[in-house]
């Protein structure tokens, strides 16, 4: 998808640090676009293979994008994480993947007490149990387990409707001024 509009001059001129964070907004709009209307409850199935992002701040990235939610965690055994959640739920983010333990009927329960559920690509029924979908085959991915598994759950996250900013890359100062360059602030 082109950035800046359908006209063809998506980056064309601009230096690669406008063309990156073009195409991080565009992103973000995307995700935008996928949030769900009234969400109230979120439950989180977190992955028995990794939990790349911690509680709170995966808490954080939720409330930010529902922010009258209230969020909740289960482990893929299906034990509270936390406080327990209720019994009607209006979205679950399962990022239970391949491989993963869990109930033979776990999704369809989950998706018995929720309005809507997003998840990945495992087991026999899940793509039809579950509204949005994350098939990890069509995707590219990296080979190193926790990257893998970074970018598996922010893509099921950005299917959720939940944006995520990283906020701890500081681009290099670019300014032409350094403080020993500036006038004395003696005679202000």
């Amino acid at each position: 998808m082109n950035p800046i509009g359908n006209h063809g001059q998506a980056t064309e001129g601009l230096d690669p640090e406008s063309s990156r964070f073009l195409t991080e907004m565009a992103e973000q709009e995307r995700v935008k676009a996928n949030r769900f209307r009234g969400v109230r409850t979120v439950l989180v199935v977190l992955s028995a293979t990794g939990i790349v992002f911690d509680l709170e701040s995966l808490r954080q990235k939720i409330l930010l994008s529902y922010p009258d939610a209230a969020v909740f965690f289960l482990t893929t055994r299906g034990s509270s994480v936390g406080t327990s959640a209720p019994q009607e739920l209006d979205l679950v983010i399962d990022f239970t993947g391949p491989k993963q333990r869990q109930g033979f009927f776990f999704a369809k329960r989950i998706r018995g007490i929720a309005r809507f559920a997003v998840g990945r690509k495992t087991g026999f029924f899940r793509k039809r149990i579950y509204d949005r979908i994350l098939d990890e085959k069509k995707e590219t991915l990296p080979t190193e387990m926790l990257e893998r598994e970074r970018s598996i759950q922010r893509k099921v996250l950005a299917l959720a409707g939940v944006a995520f900013m990283p906020m701890g890359d500081v681009p290099p100062d670019r300014g032409k001024i350094t403080p020993l360059d500036l006038p004395p602030m003696q005679k202000l």
